[in-house]
């Protein structure tokens, strides 16, 4: 098993208001990159409860060490992927430019940025997903193991635990 020390303390550290919001998912997608030996990682949260929508709150490119945030998907552009993510909850794509979900996003975005494979895990709160963890890796095909699928996962169910007033804020009207 991956170890989850780090993120368990990052998420303490968050909850105990140690770092602000911005220091929190800097540091949560980079310690995701350093335990799944992945290039980028990313947290994305859906605008609104119609999941047509999700804008990235912190994406982490470890190959450039750089952060980007804001960055909007909207399902008109990418169907198949929205659509995987609402039936299925995630996508283990090793071969991401030839994953059915995943193709839409060949041209656009995996050819620019030399993307080969895509993990992608559903957050949830109260049973609704509200949000996605990506890894995806570079340069080379990366076919995720179970631990790193794992690993993942349980980020996401971690994840809602620092994320409750947002997450209930955002999402009053699923919840209420």
């Amino acid at each position: 098993m991956l170890d989850q020390t780090g993120l368990l303390l990052l998420i303490k550290a968050f909850k105990d208001n140690q770092i602000d919001s911005d220091d929190f998912y800097r540091q949560l997608t980079e310690t995701i990159t350093l335990q799944l030996k992945c290039s980028r990682a990313s947290l994305w949260l859906y605008s609104d409860s119609l999941l047509q929508e999700i804008v990235a709150i912190d994406l982490y490119d470890s190959n450039k060490n750089e952060h980007y945030h804001g960055i909007a998907l909207h399902e008109d552009d990418f169907a198949p992927y929205f659509e995987a993510m609402r039936d299925d909850g995630g996508i283990n794509a090793p071969h991401a430019a030839e994953h059915p979900a995943t193709a839409c996003f060949n041209e656009p975005y995996f050819e620019p940025n030399d993307i080969y494979s895509l993990l992608d895990v559903g957050i949830r709160y109260n049973g609704q997903l509200v949000g996605v963890f990506c890894c995806e890796h570079v340069g080379e095909v990366m076919n995720w193991n179970a631990q790193q699928i794992a690993f993942l996962e349980q980020a996401g169910k971690l994840i809602t635990f620092a994320l409750k007033p947002l997450l209930q804020h955002k999402f009053s009207a699923l919840f209420a």
